[in-house]
C-alpha cells in the first residue's frame, strides 16, 4: 500500500494517537467556548 510494515505502524500510532487526541481537544475547546460566547447572559 503507502509501505508500511508492521514495525513502522507500531512506531508510528503513538504519534497518530497523540495527533488525534490534540485535535478532539482543540475542536472540544471550540465548541465549548463558542457555547460560552454565545450563550445569552440572563
Amino acid at each position: 500500500m503507502f509501505g508500511i510494515d508492521p514495525y513502522v505502524f507500531e512506531t508510528l500510532w503513538p504519534s497518530l494517537l497523540g495527533i488525534f487526541a490534540m485535535a478532539g481537544a482543540m475542536v472540544w475547546g471550540f465548541i465549548k467556548a463558542r457555547s460560552l460566547i454565545y450563550k445569552d447572559p440572563d
